[in-house]
C-alpha cells in the first residue's frame, strides 16, 4: 500500500512539474485539428510538457498576444517574423504547413490569360502573398501584369467563397480551406501554386505559415519548444496514417457531407511538410525576393533580405 502511494505521489509530482506551453490560435482555424490530436493522444505528456490552447478572435489578436507574452506561440507567416526581426524583435518560426491559396474558377479554362477583362476575387488584401506570387508568375510566363489583365476584388475569404457559389464571381484567390470547400462543390483550380512556384524557380517545398515564438526565450528552453515540435510532427504522422483519427475530429471540421470532409482532409494532408532543411530555406529566400519586388516596403517594412534566424534550427 505504501509503495502504491509513493508511485501515485511520484506521478502527481511529475505531472505538476511539466512545463506549460500556451498556444494562441484562431477560434475556428484548422490549426485546432492538429492541436486536438496532440491533446487527445496525450502527445504533450509524452514529450514532457502541458499544452494549453487559447482561442483568439483574429490574426491580429494572435500577434498582439504573442508580443504581450500572453501566449508562448502562435501560427503566422515567416514574412511577419522576418519583419519583426528587421525591427530588432527576436522572433523565430518553424514550418507548420505548405498549404497556400490559389486561383479557383468556375470557367472551363487552364490559362490565366483567359480571365482578361474579368473580376478576380482576392482574399487577404492587395499585399496578399498568393496574389503577389501570381503577379510575378504572369509577368514571367506571359510578359503581362496581372493587374492590367483583370480587376481585383478584395474581400474576406468568406465573402469570396459565397460570391463564387452564388455566381456573382467566377474566379478568386482564396485560402486553402475555402478552396477545399469549393472543390467539394465541383469548382476547380486554374493553376496550382506548386506550378507557379516552380515556374519562378522555387523547387523545394516552402512553408509560408508556421509555429512562431520568441527566439530569445526558446534558446533558454530548447527542450520545451523542441518537445512541442516533436509532438506536432507525431500528430501529423497520425493524421497521415490513421483514418479513424479523422473520423474522430470530423465535428471540429464542420464537414456536413462526405465530399467536403474528403476535400478538407486531402487539403490538410497535402500541406504537411515531412522535412525542412537548408535547401527549403534557400528557396524561401527566393520567395522573399519575389515578394519584395512585388510588394515593396509596404509588405516587408525594413527587411531587405530573409534573415536565416527567422527559421528555428530544430534537430530531431
Amino acid at each position: 500500500m505504501y509503495k502504491v502511494f509513493l508511485v501515485i505521489l511520484f506521478l502527481i509530482i511529475k505531472v505538476s512539474a511539466q512545463e506549460k506551453l500556451k498556444v494562441g490560435v484562431l477560434a475556428y482555424g484548422t490549426v485546432n485539428w492538429e492541436l486536438n490530436v496532440i491533446k487527445y493522444n496525450k502527445l504533450d505528456k509524452k514529450y514532457g510538457f502541458d499544452l494549453e490552447v487559447l482561442k483568439l478572435a483574429s490574426k491580429n489578436a494572435s500577434s498582439v498576444a504573442l508580443q504581450a507574452n500572453s501566449v508562448d506561440m502562435i501560427v503566422t507567416d515567416w514574412l511577419w517574423v522576418n519583419t519583426q526581426r528587421a525591427n530588432k524583435k527576436d522572433f523565430t518560426f518553424y514550418p507548420y504547413s505548405k498549404a497556400t491559396g490559389t486561383i479557383y474558377t468556375k470557367q472551363n479554362t487552364k490559362k490565366i490569360l483567359d480571365l482578361e477583362g474579368q473580376e478576380l476575387g482576392v482574399a487577404g488584401g492587395p499585399y496578399d502573398k498568393s496574389w503577389l506570387l501570381f503577379q510575378a508568375y504572369t509577368k514571367y510566363k506571359y510578359k503581362k501584369d496581372l493587374k492590367d489583365l483583370i480587376t481585383p476584388v478584395f474581400a474576406s475569404p468568406v465573402i469570396l467563397y459565397k460570391k463564387i457559389l452564388d455566381g456573382s464571381l467566377d474566379s478568386a484567390i482564396n485560402f486553402w480551406h475555402f478552396n477545399a470547400k469549393l472543390k467539394a462543390k465541383g469548382v476547380q483550380p486554374l493553376v496550382e501554386m506548386s506550378d507557379v512556384l516552380k515556374q519562378l524557380g522555387v523547387k523545394e517545398n516552402i512553408s509560408l505559415i508556421g509555429w512562431t515564438f520568441r527566439r530569445d526565450i526558446a534558446l533558454k528552453n530548447k527542450k520545451l519548444y523542441n518537445s512541442f515540435i516533436k509532438a506536432s510532427h507525431e500528430a501529423k504522422d497520425i493524421l497521415l496514417s490513421n483514418e479513424k483519427e479523422w473520423d474522430r475530429i470530423r465535428p471540429l471540421m464542420k464537414a456536413k457531407d462526405d465530399k467536403l470532409f474528403k476535400a478538407l482532409k486531402e487539403g490538410f494532408k497535402q500541406g504537411i511538410i515531412k522535412e525542412f532543411n537548408s535547401k527549403n530555406i534557400e528557396d524561401s529566400k527566393k520567395v522573399f525576393e519575389i515578394l519584395l519586388k512585388e510588394g515593396g516596403k509596404n509588405l516587408v517594412s525594413n527587411a531587405k533580405s530573409l534573415d536565416e534566424k527567422t527559421f528555428w534550427n530544430f534537430q530531431k
